[in-house]
């Protein structure tokens, strides 16, 4: 009688975990990467008339639209991400630097890539748009950092 009662609890629990351990979660599945996230465009051209015209757009947000940023001002895009495995933000930049020529192109301003996120310090993307480039400033090494060069 002991042996059977003993046979039928060991067979209970093993069925009990089996379904626990098969069953889906309600909780959001968590990346390696995952929590807030804040990127800014900062608009650090010389002259203080020049404005920069940013037109951003996420493989999971969609598009941001275009925003047109004075110089000294920022464009700032806050999202969580629960699963940072290819979340990416692109942005046109465009500016004119005289009446018959212009800068610009299409940047990455934001990427899961483990190495992109730790100049980040894994929450904050600083970016700052300045006559010869585009500069990240890095949380890890304290400086900005040329990551980009004007495409036209």
């Amino acid at each position: 009688m002991m042996r059977a009662f003993l046979s039928h609890t060991i067979f209970l629990l093993l069925a009990i975990s089996t379904l626990v351990m098969s069953s889906p979660s309600s909780a959001a599945p968590v990346g390696p990467h995952s929590g807030d996230y804040l990127v800014q465009i900062r608009n650090e051209l010389s002259g203080t008339a020049t404005i920069l015209k940013v037109h951003c757009k996420s493989n999971g947000g969609g598009d941001l639209g275009s925003h047109w940023i004075s110089s000294g001002e920022r464009f700032t895009v806050r999202f969580h991400n629960d699963k940072c495995v290819s979340t990416e933000y692109w942005c046109k930049l465009s500016w004119e630097y005289s009446k018959s020529k212009s800068h610009g192109g299409n940047y990455r301003f934001f990427n899961c890539d483990k190495s992109f996120l730790e100049s980040c310090g894994f929450q904050d993307c600083t970016w700052k748009v300045k006559d010869d480039g585009i500069y990240l400033h890095d949380l890890d090494e304290l400086q900005d950092l040329k990551y980009y060069h004007w495409q036209t």
